[in-house]
């Protein structure tokens, strides 16, 4: 396996231009060096070439980025590995690197990412494969806590979404303050703490939490936050996890807790074929309110994403969603349809991108009464399309904090147009860091 992937980096990515023996003989002692992971000789013959007329940068870069990865100091591996990869994104050698830098560094999402990545590369042999599927083995066996956070600015003229029209259609009445648009500006946060803890072979405990928000700082009355505990079953084996998860979800808004939730949530993934992967999830969720509400009820919802990564640099993604809501009244009770596509792509200069598309379809199941007391006269439809665009560069972080820029469009077309049909956009940086 080492052979495998000193061949393909040095065979495939060196050429120097010298013609000059001792050089060259330099180039490959330091070559072999790196190759069996001798630190003393790799220290030696990095200060000899360095002094060489001609060097090879990218040599140079492994040979640092090996030593400190043999010197444990991971942190600085990973860097050097980055700032390569950022360079030279096609070297499946130093992207396995840099996956096993990650891994000695127990920065298992992180690795595990790389890890798929090399998995995805073409005609890559079977003792290649083998040894990934062993470190994903390794990885499905740790009981370490996996923590992700983010936090971005916000700044929106619509806080709840709600159509700009004066006047209520067909009703006559005119709109008071509350039920326009209102401006807001603040800041939304995610936090999400997961951790499986081994019982036997493949079997798993699986505890996590999910915390997300938005607070408003100068219109406090639309915060939101939203945190929701999972403790269950989970089977993992290479290729394949299985999890059965009962949950508790708890939401407040502005200052008062709002609502709770009793649930459970099935998912598995998979991998189809060697560059095709699955996920699918089924959910039913028992919702109640702290004060009477008719939107109670029961929440019922089945997704599914194919996943295809096409080499390293590029992964594809198409997957739907269907939702029922069965609650307390009729009018509010709803099918809902979801259709996305995703397009994850790293470039050359260490900038990568992702782009989703997202389209929509909400029917409700009753006559819609606005405020209990106002008949409006139409079964509600929505139909909702949206744009999410985040840009950044793999080789800009500090502290592990990576800044992106989110680039964001929805529209919504509803046939009570006078209050549901919208439109938002939204150009904000977010800065996220997974632990």
């Amino acid at each position: 396996m080492r052979k495998l992937f000193y061949s393909l980096f040095f065979c495939s990515t060196f050429a120097l231009a010298s013609s000059n023996g001792s050089t060259i003989a330099l180039d490959e002692q330091l070559k072999l060096a790196i190759y069996q992971n001798n630190a003393e000789q790799i220290q030696s013959f990095l200060s000899q070439y360095q002094q060489q007329a001609q060097q090879d940068r990218l040599l140079i870069s492994y040979a640092e980025a090996k030593l400190a990865s043999l010197h444990q100091d991971y942190a600085l591996a990973i860097l050097i590995y980055r700032e390569m990869l950022s360079e030279h994104p096609d070297l499946t050698s130093i992207r396995m690197e840099l996956a096993k830098a990650l891994f000695a560094d127990r920065q298992d999402s992180a690795a595990r990412l790389q890890f798929d990545k090399v998995k995805s590369v073409k005609n890559l042999p079977a003792s290649a494969y083998q040894q990934v599927n062993r470190y994903i083995d390794a990885l499905n066996s740790r009981n370490n806590w996996q923590i992700d956070a983010s936090v971005s600015y916000l700044k929106t003229d619509n806080v709840e979404n709600v159509s700009s029209a004066a006047s209520i259609e067909n009703t006559g009445f005119i709109k008071g303050e509350r039920m326009l648009p209102q401006k807001a500006r603040g800041f939304s946060y995610n936090l999400s703490v997961s951790r499986d803890v081994n019982l036997i072979g493949s079997h798993y405990i699986g505890i996590s939490n999910e915390t997300n928000g938005k607070s408003y700082w100068d219109n406090h009355q639309f915060d939101e936050l939203f945190n929701r505990t999972f403790i269950g079953y989970s089977y993992k084996k290479n290729d394949t996890t299985f999890r059965l998860q009962p949950f508790y979800e708890k939401r407040w808004y502005g200052s008062d807790a709002f609502h709770w939730s009793n649930g459970m949530e099935v998912s598995y993934s998979f991998w189809l074929a060697k560059n095709w992967q699955n996920q699918t999830v089924l959910e039913y969720e028992k919702r109640s309110f702290f004060k009477a509400n008719p939107q109670g009820g029961d929440i019922r919802t089945a997704s599914t994403t194919v996943i295809w990564y096409r080499n390293p640099k590029q992964l594809f993604y198409i997957g739907s969603t269907y939702s029922q809501q069965r609650l307390q009244e009729q009018q509010y009770s709803s099918d809902i349809k979801n259709f996305r596509l995703g397009w994850l792509q790293e470039y050359a200069w260490g900038i990568s991108t992702k782009l989703n598309l997202s389209y929509s379809h909400r029917k409700f199941k009753d006559q819609a009464v606005l405020g209990g007391i106002l008949p409006l006269g139409k079964v509600r439809k929505d139909e909702a399309y949206a744009v999410f665009t985040q840009v950044w560069k793999r080789d800009w972080h500090l502290w592990g904090i990576t800044p992106k820029l989110n680039i964001e469009w929805k529209k919504q077309k509803s046939n009570l147009d006078s209050l549901y049909s919208y439109k938002m956009h939204n150009i904000t940086v977010s800065f996220e860091r997974t632990f």
